[in-house]
């Protein structure tokens, strides 16, 4: 019951916070001259996200060694169904694990490549967690994401558009795990302009709530951007884990 009150009140909380990014939509669908007018004048809105995330794991015999991998869909609602897969080892710890992955993205909108760039990204990957077993059952819970992104080739500037892209959550863990609260970073550094070649940053912070199911977590947060041309986030993400600590 619980559960589907936090549900509820997170969902009518997002609802009313993304009513610019409806309107913004509809202009889309308008006048595209008058809706780039105004997005001059008023700036980038809001935008809503839906991020798809398969996670495996398994640990070697008699060993805390293992292999871990996933399978990530960036945001179906404006990048379609190109996906991110990431393998490498693991090491499990007391409540905590640690992940070194590699693998590729052919990115659709996300990394708008420039002209004479490959159209698949290698992509460098180091993930952990650190549950509350990890921190003396207090109840916290860490999570994050050191990932290097090379799209190949060099800018007019003969600088490499390799990105950097970090993520971090901490979180307080509610009584009998009904949900997680607490805050989110998500950043780019180093993004490559495709029209003009100029490198510039995109940094996002902002609260986050996480509700968990048996093997499944969904993710909820609102995301702050810094830059003055890129949008603030609803985020909706939905994790499947087939091993590791829940």
């Amino acid at each position: 019951m619980m559960k589907k009150l936090l549900i509820g009140m997170v969902a009518f909380g997002l609802a009313i916070s993304s009513p610019q990014a409806m309107a913004e939509d509809d202009a889309d669908a308008g006048d595209a001259a008058a809706g780039d007018a105004a997005a001059a004048d008023e700036g980038p809105g809001t935008q809503v996200g839906v991020r798809l995330l398969t996670h495996f794991s398994k640990k070697f015999k008699d060993s805390d060694w293992g292999i871990g991998g996933w399978v990530i869909m960036p945001d179906v609602v404006r990048l379609g169904s190109s996906p991110l897969v990431l393998v490498g080892p693991r090491y499990n710890g007391g409540g905590w694990w640690v992940e070194v992955m590699a693998g590729g993205l052919t990115p659709v909108g996300l990394v708008e490549q420039p002209a004479g760039h490959s159209t698949t990204s290698f992509v460098q990957s180091t993930r952990f967690q650190f549950t509350p077993k990890a921190f003396g059952d207090s109840p916290i819970n860490l999570f994050g994401n050191l990932q290097f992104v090379d799209i190949g080739g060099k800018n007019d500037a003969d600088e490499s558009t390799m990105f950097t892209y970090t993520f971090l959550m901490v979180d307080y863990v509610l009584p009998n795990k009904v949900a997680l609260i607490g805050l989110e970073t998500e950043n780019y550094f180093g993004l490559t302009n495709p029209q003009s070649g100029e490198k510039f940053n995109d940094l996002a912070f902002g609260p986050q709530v996480v509700l968990p199911f048996d093997g499944l977590n969904i993710l909820m947060s609102y995301q702050i951007h810094t830059h003055e041309n890129k949008e603030n986030m609803i985020w909706f993400r939905a994790m499947y884990n087939f091993g590791g600590p829940k």
